[in-house]
């Protein structure tokens, strides 16, 4: 099958990627977690939610409309993508835990229907189906076909979004006139907006603290990590890797949600320095995009709540 075929190619990428801490975890097991295609967009509020009804075409080839599969974006460097880096037990220290949620009030998102995928990779169809470059679907509600804008302020009312210089949709020149990166989270198009929404997500976040100022958050799951965040003092970057996966709190059934830790609105790729998001998950929390495949995307705010 095309989809498993692509699938080992990534696997076998993310394990010969490199390394940036020796391979010693510290006190929690941790190692890679392997990544699948997916995600892109375009920018301010639009009250066109796109087309919600086509559900059918394309097939889905892919049998990607698992949350996982489908919940996984197009990574902005394809010969290294994201993974989750083990820890060295001698630099970090385990420094508290918790349990990660949402809080406040969330944004539907659009959908292209035509034209390329997130970073220009694949192409978009009806519903949000993303079609990647061997062929293969994912869909519905892809996050690889979210749409950004390049025009306007952004969907927060501030700032401006444009093209970058490389034709990149998205970048947001933030209140300072400081660009920032293509593809940011305030220029998602944006639709309805509601409080109903909450998430809730099972795996134990670890913090940990290193004497030379960096920080790391790891979230496991069955004994292994599944979702990391790393913030560089140096550098003032914090990048991520994994898939974090939640519900929400409809009933009778609750749905299952994914945020993917390397979207550009969790994991620095270019541009202006995304500061120390592990200390503003801890405390305000963080605009992220969280997907269901039936649902479709909203932006949502990321909170984790420490243990006594």
């Amino acid at each position: 099958m095309a989809r498993l075929r692509l699938a080992a190619a990534l696997l076998a990428a993310l394990a010969l990627s490199a390394c940036t801490e020796s391979a010693t975890a510290p006190s929690s097991p941790s190692g890679p977690v392997p990544g699948l295609p997916g995600s892109s967009g375009s920018g301010a509020s639009s009250g066109n939610p796109g087309d919600t009804s086509s559900t059918t075409p394309p097939i889905d080839t892919a049998a990607a409309g698992d949350p996982v599969g489908n919940g996984t974006w197009t990574p902005a460097d394809s010969t290294n993508p994201p993974t989750i880096q083990p820890l060295d037990g001698t630099t970090y220290s385990p420094d508290g835990t918790g349990t990660a949620g949402t809080s406040g009030s969330s944004t539907a998102l659009v959908f292209k229907t035509s034209g390329s995928g997130l970073y220009g990779v694949g192409t978009c169809g009806p519903n949000g189906f993303w079609t990647d470059p061997a062929g293969n679907v994912f869909g519905p509600n892809n996050p690889n076909c979210l749409e950004y804008g390049s025009d306007g302020t952004g969907n927060n009312g501030k700032g401006q979004c444009a093209l970058s210089s490389t034709g990149q949709p998205g970048l947001w020149f933030n209140p300072g006139g400081q660009p920032t990166h293509p593809f940011h989270a305030k220029c998602l198009r944006t639709g309805s907006t509601t409080t109903s929404l909450s998430l809730s997500f099972t795996p134990q976040a670890q913090l940990f603290d290193a004497s030379n100022g960096n920080r790391a958050m790891n979230f496991y799951s069955a004994g292994g990590v599944v979702a990391q965040l790393v913030y560089n003092s140096a550098t003032n970057t914090t990048t991520g890797a994994g898939i974090l996966v939640g519900s929400d709190n409809a009933s009778p059934n609750a749905h299952t949600w994914t945020i993917y830790f390397a979207q550009p609105a969790l994991s620095y790729t270019t541009g202006l320095a995304n500061g120390d998001l592990i200390g503003e998950m801890t405390g305000p929390g963080v605009e992220v995009v969280a997907c269901n495949t039936s649902l479709g995307c909203s932006l949502v705010t990321l909170q984790l709540t420490l243990a006594p």
